[in-house]
C-alpha cells in the first residue's frame, strides 16, 4: 500500500494527508489489487466446454400467476442451455425471477407452459411419484441454509444421498469417504452438524450433493450465509466438483464475486434474460469487472443487451 501511495509507512500510520494526484493516479491500481487478492488466481480452471452434451434445456419456459382475475409473468418466455461439465450463473436482482426458476428446474414448480429437459429426459409432465424419483437419481442441491438433517452424523448426511438410491453399504463407505477426503471433512464425519461450523457443515452439504453423481448440480445462493473466506472456500470446491468430478453446475446469485468462478452467467430481470455473459478464457479479475459492468447497464437500462 505504502509503495503504490509513495509515502511511508511512518505517514500512513501518523495519517498524513496523500496528495489527491496520487490518489486519483493509484486508486484504480489499489482497487484492482484488493480484488485481485479476493478472487486469488485461476488454478484448475478449465475452458467452457464447446459442442458439448446438453445436460439442461429450457425452450420458452413461462411461469403465470393468477390472482383475483389479475395475471402476472414470474417467468416470460426463458430459454437457455447447459452444457455438461460447465459451471453457470443465474443473477439477478430479488423479484428477478431467479428462484421461480431454479424450482422449475428442481421440478419442485412446474411451469405454465414451455419444456425443461434434464439428460435428455422433459420433466414438465411427470407426475409428482415419477418427480421425486428423478429428483434423487439426477439432481444434486446446495442450500445457502445447508438443510442437513441434526439427528444425522456428518457422514450420515452425505451417505444419505446414496442410501435412497439403495446403493450397497460396502460402496457407501467408500464413495463418503472418498469425497470427504476431497473435502477435508474425514475427521468430522462422527460429528453432528451443530457440532462444526458453518464452513464445514456447507462442505457436508457439498458432500451429499456430488456423491451420488447426479447430473445436474443445483446451487441456491450457496454462499449467502458464509464469511468470505468460507465463501471463498465453497466456490473453490464448485470449480474442484467441475474439473475432477466432471461435474455440471447450475447457481443461483446476486453476487458478483460468486459469479466470477462461472463460465457463463445469465442476467435476468422482470422474469426475462435481458443478457448474458461468457468468460471466454478471460481472468477472474477481467471477468468479475465485465459482471460489474453488465448487472450496472442492466439496472439502467430496462433491456440492455452487448
Amino acid at each position: 500500500m505504502c509503495s503504490l501511495l509513495d509515502i511511508t509507512l511512518n505517514e500512513l500510520l501518523l495519517g498524513e494527508v496523500i496528495p489527491d494526484d496520487c490518489l486519483k493516479e493509484k486508486s484504480d491500481q489499489v482497487l484492482f489489487d484488493v480484488i485481485s487478492g479476493l478472487l486469488g488466481n485461476d488454478k484448475g480452471y478449465i475452458p467452457n466446454p464447446v459442442n458439448s452434451e446438453k445436460v439442461l434445456e429450457l425452450e420458452n419456459v413461462k411461469k403465470i400467476y393468477e390472482e383475483t382475475g389479475a395475471k402476472t409473468a414470474a417467468i416470460n418466455g426463458i430459454s437457455l442451455e447447459v452444457a455438461r461439465g460447465s459451471f453457470v450463473g443465474i443473477m439477478g436482482a430479488s423479484g428477478s425471477g431467479k428462484s421461480t426458476l431454479l424450482n422449475m428446474i428442481a421440478a419442485i414448480d412446474k411451469p405454465s407452459s414451455g419444456t425443461i429437459k434434464i439428460d435428455g429426459q422433459d420433466v414438465s409432465g411427470l407426475t409428482e411419484e415419477k418427480l421425486a424419483d428423478f429428483r434423487r437419481q439426477h439432481l444434486g442441491f446446495i442450500f445457502q441454509e445447508y438443510n442437513l438433517l441434526d439427528t444425522l452424523t456428518i457422514y450420515e448426511n452425505i451417505a444419505l444421498a446414496l442410501t435412497i438410491k439403495e446403493t450397497p453399504k460396502k460402496e457407501i463407505r467408500t464413495a463418503v469417504e472418498k469425497i470427504a477426503e476431497a473435502l477435508n471433512i474425514t475427521d468430522i464425519l462422527q460429528k453432528f452438524p451443530y457440532e462444526v461450523s458453518g464452513g464445514q457443515r456447507q462442505r457436508c452439504a457439498c458432500a451429499r450433493a456430488i456423491v451420488a453423481n447426479p447430473g445436474l448440480i443445483l446451487a441456491d445462493e450457496p454462499t449467502g450465509a458464509l464469511d468470505s473466506h468460507s465463501a471463498r472456500q465453497l466456490l473453490e470446491i464448485l470449480v474442484m466438483f467441475r474439473r475432477d468430478y466432471h461435474a455440471t453446475i447450475l447457481m443461483v446469485t446476486h453476487d458478483a464475486f460468486s459469479a466470477s468462478y462461472c463460465d457463463r452467467i445469465f442476467f435476468l430481470k422482470d422474469g426475462e434474460i435481458r443478457t448474458y455473459l461468457n468468460r471466454d478464457g478471460k481472468s477472474k479479475q477481467d471477468f468479475f469487472a465485465d459482471i460489474l459492468d453488465i448487472m450496472a447497464k442492466t439496472a439502467e437500462e430496462g433491456s440492455y443487451v452487448p
